[in-house]
């Protein structure tokens, strides 16, 4: 692993399945937002995935904490944060896979281990998987009964609109409503939400 990587390091999978995996990290800024796009390095692949849910759950330190909270300084809710034992859990669905240096926009053929690396992607990554020509993922989203998928799909497009070269993000999103409209024909109702949150 790179100095970069590590510097760059999220976490690691606490466990995953076909379709999504789950990885832990601290409490801090660090923690991936709703939409955007992660990595796992597994054995052969590189899986990628939006980040569809992010749990922060409690502990037995953190209720006592709660239970005398006019003690509470800024200091030591920071040192708590930094010092809990339980992280916070993060699941990303999976939407694409690289192997052998291919991006396929589907559901990897395996899931990523225990304990495997996971990192951000940088811009120039996002624009290599979510390439404006290229929204197979889409149905994959939608598709999806376990998390809000209009709006994780609305939030992962403005996130790639974001990573486009300079004067480029219009035109993806224009590029991705177009596709929006040919795969949601029969169902308006849901197409019109998913353009609503895209313009907002």
């Amino acid at each position: 692993m790179s100095l970069t990587n590590a510097i760059n390091l999220l976490g690691r999978t606490l466990r995953s399945t076909t379709t999504d995996f789950t990885f832990g990290c601290t409490q801090s800024d660090e923690i991936p937002i709703f939409g955007v796009l992660v990595r796992a390095e597994s054995v052969d692949s590189t899986i990628y995935g939006v980040v569809c849910e992010v749990i922060v759950q409690d502990d037995p330190f953190v209720r006592q904490l709660v239970a005398a909270s006019d003690n509470l300084t800024p200091e030591r809710i920071e040192d708590m944060r930094q010092r809990r034992q339980v992280p916070v859990e993060v699941t990303a669905l999976a939407v694409a896979y690289r192997q052998n240096d291919v991006i396929y926009q589907r559901i990897p053929p395996r899931p990523p281990g225990a304990l495997q690396p996971i990192f951000p992607c940088g811009p120039a990554e996002v624009r290599q998987v979510f390439a404006p020509d290229r929204f197979d993922f889409f149905r994959t989203v939608l598709n999806n009964q376990q998390c809000p998928s209009e709006e994780l799909l609305a939030a992962s497009l403005r996130q790639a609109a974001q990573c486009q070269e300079p004067g480029q993000a219009q035109a993806y999103l224009l590029e991705a409503g177009r596709e929006l409209a040919r795969i949601l024909a029969v169902d308006p109702v849901r197409l019109d939400a998913i353009l609503r949150r895209l313009s907002e």
